[in-house]
């Protein structure tokens, strides 16, 4: 693709975004990405096919920025606890402002594609994120000398993040309890324990 080409797409992607964080993905239609980009019809369909196809690179997308802006975490050659906080941090804003994330879009998108082709999207999802954890958490660990069991503290972390995720979308919650969770996931990382 050539430049103008890029930027088309790129247009089109980040008000895709835009779309999917105000309506989920459910009840999106490319009618609503249509007028939200403000481009013809044909102009969307030589980049996209489906709401679907439109979603995936959203989400592979948004996957990038997310593994882009870790490594710049590492590469500031910030303190371990420093970057363990700005991650955690963000993790907690985005649990606190669900009306700006995608995260209500991706589960509804799940449990709308519960076929097995689509397993590996959403294994493909969990790995981003563990991948995000487990870069911060093997320089942390390398820079302060310890030896820890990286691999599963990440999948530990993840799966406590998701689980919070869930419960705040279907029931709410407090930012005491956040903050109370955050703490945990603190103290599972910085303890001197394997």
């Amino acid at each position: 693709m050539d430049k103008k080409s890029d930027a088309k797409r790129n247009l089109i992607l980040t008000n895709a975004k835009k779309v999917f964080i105000r309506k989920g993905f459910a009840t999106v239609t490319m009618k609503d990405i249509i007028e939200e980009c403000g481009i013809s019809r044909g102009g969307i369909y030589l980049y996209f096919q489906s709401v679907e196809q439109i979603f995936i690179h959203v989400i592979e997308s948004h996957n990038q920025k997310k593994i882009k802006e870790a490594r710049q975490y590492i590469s500031e050659n910030k303190s371990f606890e420093q970057m363990i906080n700005e991650y955690l941090d963000k993790q907690k804003k985005r649990l606190m402002n669900l009306n700006n994330s995608l995260l209500i879009a991706m589960y509804e998108y799940r449990f709308a594609n519960r076929c097995d082709n689509n397993r590996e999207f959403f294994k493909a999802q969990f790995m981003y994120t563990k991948n995000i954890i487990l870069s911060i958490l093997n320089s942390g660990f390398a820079k302060n000398g310890i030896d820890r069991d990286t691999d599963s503290l990440a999948s530990s972390i993840v799966l406590l993040i998701e689980g919070i995720s869930m419960l705040a979308i279907a029931v709410g919650v407090s930012e005491d309890f956040i903050d109370s969770q955050i703490m945990s996931i603190k103290e599972m990382i910085l303890s001197k324990g394997q």
